[in-house]
């Protein structure tokens, strides 16, 4: 008896007419069809987001290469600098002492 009393639920549940089968199925393939253009405009989005990280990426390497290449050029102009001071510290020097040296030669001879 409980046999036949579940049967017969399982066939009440069961579409009984081609109308009910038919509308069903027309539900279902409208639900994959939403799902379907949900799942593409997710693509079209993760695609799109991976180009921009991509582009995004060769921004930075790009800016990293400036980078180095300007600290590279800071470090040259560094050096350029150091030496200049060094050479402006060795011609003061010589200037000072050629003055030294013409200032007691001026006192030696008397013209001063």
């Amino acid at each position: 008896m409980k046999i036949f009393l579940i049967l017969f639920l399982f066939v009440l549940s069961i579409p009984t007419t081609q109308a009910e089968l038919s509308d069903e199925l027309k539900y279902l393939q409208h639900r994959a069809n939403e799902a379907y253009g949900q799942m593409m405009k997710a693509k079209k989005e993760a695609e799109r987001a991976q180009q921009d990280t991509a582009f995004a990426e060769r921004e930075i390497e790009a800016a990293k290469k400036r980078l180095a290449e300007q600290e590279k050029n800071l470090e040259t102009s560094r050096q350029k600098s150091i030496q200049a001071a060094q050479r402006l510290g060795r011609a003061t020097a010589r200037w000072e002492e050629a003055s030294d040296i013409l200032e007691r030669e001026w006192q030696q001879s008397g013209r001063y």
